[in-house]
C-alpha cells in the first residue's frame, strides 16, 4: 500500500545501487517504495541517485570502525572530489555499545566531515529509515526547477585550477564534473563570462534554463543595499525574534 501511494505521486525514480548492496534489505525497500532499482558495480558509493548524487551507506559501526582504521576521510576525500552532493547514512545508534567512551572522536568525525568536505551526514535508526531517505532524493533530484545547496571548501591562493573550479561552483546548479566541461570547452572564466547564452548551454550539464540564471547574474548591475532587512547578531537574537536569520 505504501509503495502504491508514493508511485502515485509522479514518475518512477531510478537509482543505481552497488552490487555489494544485493543483501541489503534496502534495495527492496526502494522497489517498494516505487523506485527502479538497478544494480551495477560502482566505482564509489552504495547508492548512485543521478550523475551529481552519491549516498555511502554505513552501519553505526561500520563508520566508527572505518573512522578507527583511518579510511573514513580517505574515502570521503574521493566522494568529495567526484560528486557534487554526497550523503553519508549512518545506519543504527550514533555511538555504538562498543564504542562508548569514544562519543567526543565519533562526534567531531561528523562534524569533520561536514565542515571541511562539504558531506551531508544522516541518521537513520534502521534499513527502512535509510530507504525512505534514498527514495526521497531520488524523487527530489528529478523533480522540475529542483535545486540543491552546494558547501565548496576554499582552495589553497596558489591553486589557480581550484580556484577557477572553485568561482564556477558558486553558480546555481554547478557541480565541479560540470565545472570542469565549462573550462574545457572555454579554456578561461574569462572566456567563459563574455560567453553568449546559447554557447553556455551547450555545455553538458547546463541547459538552457540554467544558462539564462547564470547570464543574469553576470549582466545584472549590482545593486547596493538598502539595510532594510533585519540581521540577527546573535543565535539568541535569531530564535527571541521568531525569524529566519539574514545570509551573510
Amino acid at each position: 500500500m505504501e509503495g502504491e501511494r508514493y508511485r502515485r505521486g509522479g514518475s518512477r525514480p531510478r537509482v543505481y545501487v552497488d552490487v555489494r548492496e544485493e543483501r541489503s534489505p534496502v534495495p527492496s525497500i526502494l522497489e517498494s517504495l516505487g523506485v527502479q532499482v538497478i544494480f551495477k558495480q560502482l566505482p564509489m558509493g552504495d547508492y548512485l541517485v543521478s550523475d551529481s548524487i552519491i549516498v555511502e551507506r554505513k552501519t553505526s559501526s561500520d563508520f566508527a570502525k572505518s573512522l578507527f582504521d583511518g579510511r573514513l576521510f580517505e574515502q570521503a576525500s574521493r566522494l568529495a572530489e567526484h560528486y557534487e552532493t554526497v550523503f553519508i547514512i549512518v545506519e543504527g545508534p550514533p555511538v555504538p555499545r562498543r564504542y562508548r567512551g569514544r562519543e567526543r572522536s565519533l562526534y567531531a568525525a561528523m562534524a569533520a566531515l561536514q565542515l571541511d568536505y562539504g558531506i551531508r551526514l544522516m541518521n537513520t535508526m534502521d534499513p527502512k529509515g535509510t530507504a525512505l531517505v534514498i527514495e526521497s532524493l531520488a524523487r527530489l533530484s528529478t523533480r522540475e526547477g529542483g535545486q540543491r545547496i552546494v558547501i565548496h571548501k576554499k582552495p589553497r591562493l596558489s591553486d589557480v585550477r581550484e580556484w577557477q573550479l572553485y568561482i564556477l561552483q558558486s553558480f546555481p546548479g554547478i557541480g565541479r564534473r560540470t565545472a570542469e566541461r565549462i573550462l574545457e570547452r572555454f579554456g578561461s572564466l574569462e572566456r567563459f563570462f563574455t560567453a553568449s547564452k546559447a554557447e553556455i548551454s551547450k555545455v553538458e550539464g547546463i541547459g538552457e534554463k540554467r544558462a539564462e540564471e547564470i547570464k543574469k547574474i553576470l549582466m545584472t548591475p549590482y545593486k547596493r543595499s538598502t539595510g532594510g532587512g533585519r540581521r540577527h547578531a546573535s543565535l539568541d537574537d535569531f530564535y527571541s525574534g521568531g525569524g529566519e536569520a539574514g545570509s551573510g
